[in-house]
């Protein structure tokens, strides 16, 4: 979509109201589409981190000893904590930068607006990073575990 919305603002003249409109749209559509493709690849690690979890079990179960689990990792709470609010953030910039198109006959509303919506989607897109790097530190740190856990179960 914001390809299309590129596009159609790339026949506008330049400075004109409806090219700052169609600007404020493909950075809202932009954004908002990094936004969902990074929560989607945020879900291979929290499903990784699931599968990991439930095949220790089940190969510590099958040997007939006492199953030991790894409490939640500090790191994957912190990965479900920065997430959500990551999500939200890329939604609430895409709703601004509808606000913002809505403005655009007024150059200095919009340059105000303008400023402070590209650090607001950065950190949109930065909290959603930082969520999918505690994945896999708490995906490392599962794996540590069980590569402990299957050395006490051979040396047993």
């Amino acid at each position: 979509m914001a390809l299309a919305v590129g596009l159609v603002g790339a026949g506008a003249e330049a400075g004109s109201v409806s090219s700052r409109q169609l600007w404020a749209w493909s950075q809202g559509t932009l954004f908002l589409g990094e936004g969902w493709l990074l929560s989607g690849v945020s879900f291979l690690p929290g499903t990784l981190l699931v599968s990991l979890r439930k095949a220790g079990g089940k190969i510590q179960s099958s040997l007939c000893v006492s199953t030991s689990t790894l409490r939640m990792p500090i790191a994957a709470t912190a990965f479900l904590v920065l997430m959500a609010p990551g999500m939200m953030l890329a939604i609430t910039q895409f709703a601004l930068y509808a606000v913002v198109a809505s403005r655009a006959a007024d150059p200095a509303s919009f340059a105000i607006w303008t400023t402070w919506l590209g650090p607001l989607r950065e950190t949109a897109i930065g909290l959603l990073l930082a969520g999918i790097v505690l994945a896999l530190i708490a995906i490392s740190t599962v794996l540590a575990f069980q590569s402990s856990r299957i050395t006490q179960l051979i040396h047993r």
